[in-house]
């Protein structure tokens, strides 16, 4: 069985290794176009909206292909963006969900030994576990699975563990299972039952792990170990897209329906903490589906019109706004002291990691983007509308 070792550069989930967006690698590349500076472009097979994940010299996607209804996990060369396999790993169909949606919306993790990729079909929630062969090692069913909207929520790891949010309309529940043989760690069922696309992130919290989500209303946190709650802080509103940050020793949580709201929530509490731990509020062009990025003092947030905000995470403050782009659905990442803010054109739009909003190059792929770029190796991975895209790295320029 091919094992690949993962590197400190690696990109294995959605928004990166630590769920935060940021890579830690020095260089990165600033200016490309469609024919410029491309390493090389695949065609993606399928239809799907999950980013890509780079582990090691393999890049991994998943597709929904509506012909057979299958979903798939697909590995590509990193090198050479060749298509390695392509593996079936669900059939059924799609169920209801959201025009803009797709089967395959999910973005994979893995572990550098499996790849853990989760879908939904009209009975419910699956997740498979692909070793880097291409083959099925398991696949379990985690629950029911009702939805209006469809499924988007990414599978994430901790210890031996892959945790899915599985909140819904229906019967909603947070599950971990082992990563080994898929069997059940824990079930969290929270009391209300309301629409949850977001992905969990992890973070620690006095030496104590936690696990921060957002679905039912609230604002919470997890013990990943046992899936028994440690707090919780209703709001800011019903239903969430955004993965929340985590950063200066508070959470920042971003809701988009009824209405687009944020809140900042003080760490260090228990139990009911709305009272107690609330730092500050923000309702003005928040966003639905982008989730928001925070490096060192600067909260870098672009809504789903373009709206482009700036704010100092310890206060709230406003330090900059503006419309700046076209419609997004990407979420930006942080390379180099740069973010990279992709609309659904295809153009990115790199600035300096300041409250200026100062822009250091403006790119043309030429293919539509809704979906967020890995980074590894020096290099920006692209899923668009049909292909798979390695925008390589160029010397730093600053």
């Amino acid at each position: 069985m091919f094992v690949e070792i993962a590197c400190a550069d690696d990109w294995s989930g959605w928004r990166g290794p630590r769920g935060d967006g940021i890579s830690r690698e020095a260089t990165a590349p600033l200016r490309w176009s469609a024919s410029e500076n491309i390493s090389w472009k695949t065609a993606v097979p399928g239809t799907g909206l999950s980013s890509p994940i780079v582990v090691g010299k393999r890049v991994f996607l998943t597709t929904g292909d509506a012909t057979d209804e299958s979903r798939r996990v697909l590995s590509f060369d990193a090198e050479s963006g060749k298509l390695l396999w392509n593996v079936i790993v669900h059939r059924g169909p799609g169920g209801t969900m959201h025009r803009f949606n797709s089967t395959a919306s999910s973005t994979p993790v893995s572990d550098g030994k499996y790849v853990f990729a989760s879908f939904v079909d009209d009975k419910g929630l699956v997740l498979a576990a692909v070793d880097f062969d291409g083959r099925e090692v398991w696949n379990r069913r985690l629950g029911t699975f009702h939805s209006t909207h469809g499924f988007a929520a990414c599978p994430v790891l901790f210890g031996e563990c892959v945790i899915v949010n599985g909140q819904q309309d229906g019967d909603a529940f947070v599950v971990a299972l082992r990563c080994s043989d898929g069997e059940e760690s824990w079930r969290y069922r929270p009391d209300v039952n309301l629409r949850s696309f977001s992905t969990p992130v992890l973070t620690k919290v006095g030496g104590r792990d936690q696990l921060i989500l957002t679905g039912s209303s609230q604002t919470l946190a997890l013990d990943p170990k046992n899936g028994e709650r440690i707090w919780f802080a209703e709001g800011p509103t019903q239903k969430f897209v955004c993965t929340p940050c985590v950063g200066h020793g508070l959470v920042f949580s971003f809701g988009g329906s009824p209405e687009k709201r944020m809140m900042a929530v003080r760490l260090g509490g228990e139990g009911d903490v709305l009272g107690t731990h609330l730092a500050w509020r923000n309702e003005r062009s928040m966003p639905y589906v982008p989730s928001p990025l925070l490096v060192g003092d600067y909260l870098h947030i672009m809504n789903d019109s373009g709206i482009y905000t700036c704010l100092a995470p310890l206060s709230g403050e406003t330090l900059h706004t503006g419309r700046k782009l076209g419609s997004v659905y990407s979420s930006p990442i942080s390379v180099a002291d740069r973010i990279y803010f992709f609309e659904d054109s295809g153009t990115c739009t790199v600035i300096r990691n300041n409250s200026e909003f100062e822009i250091l190059a403006v790119n043309e792929l030429g293919e539509t983007v809704q979906t967020t770029p890995a980074f590894s190796d020096g290099s920006l991975f692209v899923r668009t509308e049909t292909q798979l895209v390695r925008i390589s790295s160029l010397p730093s320029v600053r």
